[in-house]
């Protein structure tokens, strides 16, 4: 006979999780068919609506679409994390990585009018680590910081010491309360800070970090304290040949 727990476990965890990703999508689909339903009937009006019932209608299904869209993409990255895909290591320049980073982020900090901050140390070498996974990683932390950021600025950070090189995302925005900060990497979980549930978040980013973290061999650090801003830390070991330069 063999030990089926660990098979059932597995099985009845994707069913739950299958089963809250079912009922996450259901409210924005109702509110996008509702918004589309709406515009039809007003469309089909003898007396044309006013432009700001128009405006208010489509913004709001925009706004469910975008956060369908995002929850595509956070499970998307589960998937791919989850099965393995892209997980073959390659060598990154950090310094080169950040830079692009801040770069692809810049004109998103501005638009909030917040300063994106790149604060490297020296002699950060190279790591040996998927790319893809440490750029989502990355990617996650920023944009999350950029989102709860109203005034301020978003640092990305990276120091080299004893043979492992930080990466730390810092930001002046809202915080994250003690008792908030060890259920925000868990699947699904939104504070009840309004603040929070005014963005729109799916939930998804900070446990797709987890894995992520978990494939790239590290552990996710976090450093909050609310409405003082968060700082979202991991490292990775540099690469030996790199140590020197």
């Amino acid at each position: 006979m063999r030990d089926i727990t660990k098979q059932k476990s597995l099985e009845e965890e994707r069913d739950e999780f299958i089963s809250v990703v079912s009922h996450e999508l259901r409210t924005p689909i109702t509110i996008v068919e509702g918004s589309l339903s709406n515009l039809e009937v007003l469309a089909n009006r003898k007396t044309p609506p006013a432009k700001d019932t128009l405006t208010t209608t489509i913004s709001t299904a925009h706004e469910q679409v975008l956060y369908l869209a995002k929850m595509v993409n956070d499970l998307s990255t589960l998937s791919r994390a989850e099965r393995g895909i892209a997980d073959a290591p390659e060598e990154i320049a950090v310094s080169e990585l950040l830079h692009a980073m801040h770069h692809q982020y810049q004109r998103d900090a501005e638009q909030k009018g917040l300063a994106l901050d790149l604060d490297l140390g020296g002699k950060l070498g190279k790591v040996m680590a998927s790319r893809l996974y440490l750029e989502e990683l990355l990617q996650n932390f920023i944009t999350n910081a950029i989102k709860y950021t109203t005034q301020g600025s978003v640092t990305i950070i990276a120091r080299s010491s004893a043979g492992k090189v930080m990466f730390s995302v810092k930001d002046t925005g809202i915080g994250i309360s003690r008792s908030d900060q060890n259920k925000v990497f868990n699947k699904f979980y939104r504070s009840e800070d309004y603040r929070i549930r005014e963005t729109g978040g799916t939930g998804l980013g900070l446990y797709v970090s987890t894995k992520l973290a978990r494939k790239l061999h590290t552990t996710i650090e976090l450093k909050s304290r609310l409405n003082h801003g968060s700082t979202f830390s991991f490292t990775l070991p540099v690469e030996p040949n790199d140590l020197s330069k």
